[in-house]
């Protein structure tokens, strides 16, 4: 009976194992599939960033902020279903509740017609893209005029121009770093003008409803 005993108690040892194993790389394959439909969404909104113009008669000020942890801009798609034409579009870090770490969150808000800032975004709610990150960090690959070459920089600071490039660095909760995510924006800065090229009369274009 001792021996039937400690040959159950190993069995039932080794079977345990089995099921923890297999639900921790079940788990491990859901939370990487959400990573890659995440990363997937995250790279088809940045592609379609919209060179929408902030109504500031006295200059050129595109409606872009960057610095390494967050980022503001305007996109092509619709800041909901029944909601058409551009919206506005933050993501930026958010600690997380349940578990260490950082989450990566996106807030959209409309646009006003005589938007001079990111403001509606202060109000909008977040909706978490990716979970329970150790580190995200933000770059952008431009030039600040036409005579300097284009470099990567950790903060975006020439208003009157858009980046050509964005890459997102991201690091999992275990410490290991995930591929890098560069975007090439697919509209160029002339796409956010409506009736000619001088700012003072420039206005965004909007999907009709």
């Amino acid at each position: 009976m001792a021996l039937l005993a400690a040959m159950l108690g190993m069995a039932w040892g080794g079977f345990s194992f089995a099921l923890r194993a297999w639900d921790e790389g079940e788990t491990g394959g859901h939370r990487a599939a959400d990573v890659r439909l995440a990363e997937s969404f995250l790279r088809r909104e940045i592609a379609e960033i919209f060179p929408m113009r902030f109504k500031d008669p006295m200059t050129l000020k595109f409606a872009f902020e960057g610095d390494g942890k967050h980022m503001r801009f305007v996109s092509s798609r619709p800041p909901g279903i029944t909601a058409p034409g551009l919206s506005l579009v933050s993501l930026e870090l958010q600690d997380a509740a349940e578990r260490k770490g950082v989450n990566l969150v996106m807030r959209r808000a409309p646009p006003d017609d005589d938007a001079k800032d990111f403001g509606p975004l202060d109000g909008a709610e977040p909706s978490v893209l990716i979970p329970a990150l150790q580190s995200v960090e933000f770059a952008y690959f431009g030039s600040d005029s036409d005579v300097n070459q284009p470099t990567w920089t950790d903060s975006w600071s020439t208003p009157s121009r858009m980046p050509l490039l964005v890459r997102v660095k991201l690091v999992g909760a275990n410490g290991v770093a995930l591929p890098d995510l560069v975007a090439r924006l697919q509209l160029a800065e002339e796409a956010g003008c409506l009736e000619n090229t001088f700012q003072r009369v420039c206005r965004p274009r909007r999907p009709m409803p």
